[in-house]
């Protein structure tokens, strides 16, 4: 069974309007841990903040407000099996003289030293209001370590079969900046506001395994990089030309000596020789063969590294309008999936792009490698071909809607009247090729709506 306690403790204050300050603390414990210090982890935090437009030497009419404040927190995450830290046994069979019987016997090491997963968190901001509130927003800056990162590490062979428990043994750091701002004013009866806000995260693994990477498909997991950094190899070109063919004949030629064996190495061992209508990859070590030493790392993982939000709105007698617009760039994946690519097979589909831009006997502007048979995978290898740009715009949200003069409404004891249309996810800009920036390969998109609908109350 898992079991968990908690204790949370509270304090704030403030003073001539001026200071403020808050402190929290709390302390959990969990069953999942061994009994002792490494049950429990306590994890404080506090933010202080300085009204600078309240002091007396401040004289600035046109800057209102002007606020500075700093922060720092921690939380602990207990993610582990209940029973990780403790050896404990399972039914297994053996065999003595020749009959199966049924023993115990520990399949699982365990862990003792295992504790709380840590996140640490700094954050220093500056609040500002200008030209009479009209202008307003914040700027901040972050600092957000996870320690003791509950992963599994490689395991020695005198283990045999048993599994091997989690351990406190990695941390990612991720550094950046949020923008905030917003202007509001009214001329006559027509009232505006337009608003942004923008966030830069740089993700970077500190500690892992040392030397040692974790590669999963297309992505990489090592220590100085981003989480799940692509690992790919690069293009050379589409093979179209006899020129093409030559320099594959070249390469053959060149080739480097065996040491084993004393023979001249196939340079196309791993893949298979390319000829016309496939790639040739970049043989980017120059050791003169290419294979899955020829990867290397690029862009910065999986997660954007710039978030953004635009929002706009107007008043003007009984009209209101609204929109929201959102979007993310600094993102790229290998995409290629039963739509995406140039293996075909009965019940595959391809999309026209790949239909048309591949290439075939005689063809020298092609732009997608030929069409083969989806076991042959020399030309659908996780690569820079392959590889695209998630960045996207999207409108979210679009509203315009019209509130009936209330001298009208009064006459059917209806108190308000609003009468109103919208429309989401309408429009998104991207260069992106799959169904949905927002989603991963062929998942379901992200919905469209379009809706008309009514205000009322009594």
């Amino acid at each position: 069974e898992y079991a968990m306690q908690s204790f949370f403790g509270r304090m704030n204050l403030s003073w001539d309007d001026k200071y403020l300050f808050e402190a929290n603390i709390r302390r959990d414990g969990t069953s999942r841990f061994a009994k002792g210090s490494r049950r429990w982890g306590v994890f404080p935090s506090f933010s202080a903040g300085w009204r600078i437009s309240e002091e007396d030497f401040f004289n600035a009419s046109w800057l209102p407000n002007l606020k500075v404040r700093a922060s720092y927190g921690s939380l602990g995450n207990n993610a582990v099996g209940n029973y990780e830290y403790q050896a404990v046994y399972n039914a297994a069979n053996y065999v003595l003289n020749n009959n199966l019987f049924v023993g115990f016997a520990q399949t699982a090491l365990s862990n003792a030293a295992l504790t709380w997963e840590s996140t640490y968190i700094s954050n220093i901001g500056l609040d500002f209001d200008l030209f009479d509130f009209k202008f307003g927003g914040s700027i901040e800056a972050f600092d957000k370590v996870t320690k003791n990162i509950l992963i599994d590490l490689p395991a020695p062979l005198v283990v045999g079969n048993a599994s091997i428990p989690k351990q406190n043994a990695a941390e990612v750091q991720n550094r950046g900046i949020e923008l905030n701002l917003n202007y509001r004013d009214q001329v006559g009866e027509f009232s505006y506001n337009i608003g942004g806000n923008f966030t830069f995260v740089d993700n970077r693994v500190t500690r892992y395994k040392g030397e040692e990477r974790t590669i999963n498909g297309s992505n990489l997991i090592q220590e100085g990089y981003a989480i799940n950094t692509q690992y790919i190899l690069l293009t050379d070109r589409l093979i179209q030309t006899q020129e093409d063919l030559d320099m594959v004949t070249q390469m053959i030629a060149d080739a480097p000596i065996d040491p084993s064996t004393g023979n001249q190495r196939n340079p196309f061992a791993a893949y298979g020789t390319p000829t016309l209508g496939d790639f040739l990859y970049k043989d980017t070590n120059e050791d003169g063969v290419i294979n899955d030493d020829d990867r290397v790392t690029v862009g910065h993982g999986t997660a954007p590294r710039v978030s953004y939000g635009i929002n706009l709105g107007f008043n003007w007698k009984g009209f209101d309008f609204s929109a929201l617009l959102q979007g993310t760039s600094g993102l790229h994946t290998v995409w290629r999936d039963i739509y995406n690519t140039t293996g075909v097979r009965w019940g595959y589909q391809i999309n026209q792009e790949i239909a048309e831009g591949r290439w075939y006997e005689g063809r020298t502007d092609a732009t997608y490698p030929r069409l083969l048979n989806y076991v042959d995978s020399r030309n659908l290898r996780a690569s820079d071909f392959w590889l695209q740009n998630k960045a996207y715009m999207r409108l979210k949200n679009v509203q315009l809607g019209y509130t009936i003069p209330r001298e009208i409404t009064q006459k059917f004891k209806v108190e308000t009247l609003r009468v109103y249309g919208s429309l989401e996810n309408y429009l998104t800009f991207t260069q992106y090729k799959g169904f949905d920036p927002e989603v991963s390969g062929t998942q379901y998109p992200t919905l469209k709506q379009a809706l008309l609908g009514l205000n009322i109350s009594f």
